[in-house]
Formats: C-alpha cells, sequence, structure tokens
C-alpha cells in the first residue's frame, strides 16, 4: 500500500478505508514478488470514521504525542505540523505495521512520524521494515541521497528486471514533454544512486552501466558529466 498526497482530501481517504481487499496473484505478479507469501489482508486499510477524517484538520501538536506501531513506540514533538495525509498515514501505519507492505514513493515520502530506523528505499518506493537494518551488511548503501538507507540488491534487481521503460533507455529523453519528463527523471534517480555507490566502492564499470541508463531517463548536465568522468577513469583495455 503507498500513501499519497491525495490522502489530504477526505473522499480519498474514505476510498483507502472502503476500497475491496484484492487478491493477490503470485503467478501474475514480477518474479521479485512471488514467493512472498502476502496473504489477503481481511481488514480495512484503516478504520477512520467520516467524522473522524473530517475533524483531521491541519494543526501543531499542543504537546508530544506517544504513537504506537506495533511493539515501537514514537514520540511525535510538540509543535509538529499535521495535515491531512499525516493523520492517514499514521493511522495506516498503526493499523498495518508487520501485516501487510507499506510503502511511499520516492516522489510522496517526507515525514515517517518516528519509523526512521525502520525504512529502506527499494527502486522507486521507500519501504517500513519490521527490525532495523543491518548496518554491517554492504547490501545497504546508507549515503541516504533520498533521506533513508537504499537497498542496492533489490534495487538493481528491480530497474533491470521488473520496471519497464518502452524505448526511453534508447531514444533518451531529449523530445519529452514536460509532464513525460518529469516522470522519466524520477525513474532516473535510483540508477544515479547506485552509480554513486558504485563508483564509491571502485567498481567504475557498474558506475557507468548505471549513470548511463539514468542520462538516458534524464537531462541532468550533473548525471552527464558523472558519467563522462567516469568513463574517463576507466581502465583502457
Amino acid at each position: 500500500m503507498e500513501v499519497v498526497y491525495l490522502a489530504e482530501t477526505p473522499w480519498y481517504m474514505r476510498q483507502l478505508r472502503d476500497n475491496p481487499n484484492r487478491v493477490f496473484e503470485p503467478g501474475q505478479a514480477p518474479a521479485i514478488w512471488r514467493d512472498r507469501g502476502v496473504e489477503r489482508a481481511d481488514w480495512p486499510a484503516h478504520t477512520m470514521t467520516d467524522a473522524e477524517i473530517e475533524a483531521a484538520q491541519p494543526q501543531r501538536l499542543p504537546a508530544d504525542v506517544r504513537i504506537r506501531y506495533g511493539p515501537y513506540e514514537a514520540v511525535l514533538a510538540a509543535g509538529t505540523a499535521l495535515y491531512g495525509k499525516d493523520f492517514a498515514s499514521i493511522r495506516l501505519l498503526q493499523q498495518n505495521f508487520g501485516r501487510r507492505p507499506v510503502a511511499w514513493s520516492i516522489t510522496a515520502a517526507g515525514s515517517f512520524y518516528g519509523l526512521d530506523a525502520l525504512v529502506v528505499q527499494e527502486g522507486l518506493v521507500i519501504r517500513v521494515l519490521e527490525a532495523p537494518l543491518d548496518s554491517t551488511d554492504a547490501r545497504y548503501d546508507f549515503r541516504r541521497v533520498m533521506g533513508v538507507p537504499l537497498d542496492s540488491e533489490v534495487t538493481d534487481e528491480l530497474l533491470f528486471e521488473t520496471y519497464r521503460y518502452g524505448r526511453l533507455l534508447e531514444l533518451g529523453p531529449d523530445r519529452l514533454e514536460s509532464t513525460a519528463l518529469s516522470m522519466s527523471s524520477t525513474l532516473g534517480v535510483p540508477f544515479t544512486q547506485l552509480g554513486i555507490a558504485a563508483e564509491a566502492r571502485g567498481d567504475l564499470e557498474a558506475a557507468v552501466k548505471y549513470y548511463a541508463a539514468a542520462a538516458a531517463l534524464s537531462p541532468n548536465p550533473t548525471i552527464r558529466a558523472a558519467l563522462a568522468e567516469a568513463r574517463s577513469r576507466l581502465p583502457s583495455k
């Protein structure tokens, strides 16, 4: 489940609650998700009443507020500003933590409501985990380009084996109109992150591969400069 900015609107908050839970079909899912053993949820995404939804108006907390998510407790400090999407996100986290996947798109993530130690980026989403990451595990890049650690292994699999790009990687972004260009550039973000991580560990060939894909999706001159610089440092064959 992904919480988005539409959660600022009461109709969307009601829709999140009232929509039926759909059956997950492993055989129709991409390979990376087929063996996750996800069971069909028999509870609503949240149980906010219509009155609670209407009362979820922007406000600043007058005092510290303790919130429990499964076995974890977090504190939202006095003065924290909360909006409609925040009330919906907190209730979704409380009622689904450890029970079904919860994630934000990298374009919609902001506050993690005290669960910062339990989030990780996987491709284009930031997912909530049930336990903190192992900081010694080499698969995780802790440079926090998007504000959270990056799972490099899962991200690589998503980028090259799961996501689809049409002909973007072949034709590049230069002829895209503004909305499509924004979307294409977002697709390039995790490629850039993997390129930075590969370069940091001295794997220039991998860095070039990642930067080249990012440059095919985004016109950002910084990415193209990073690609050129990494190529210039490759040992001659």
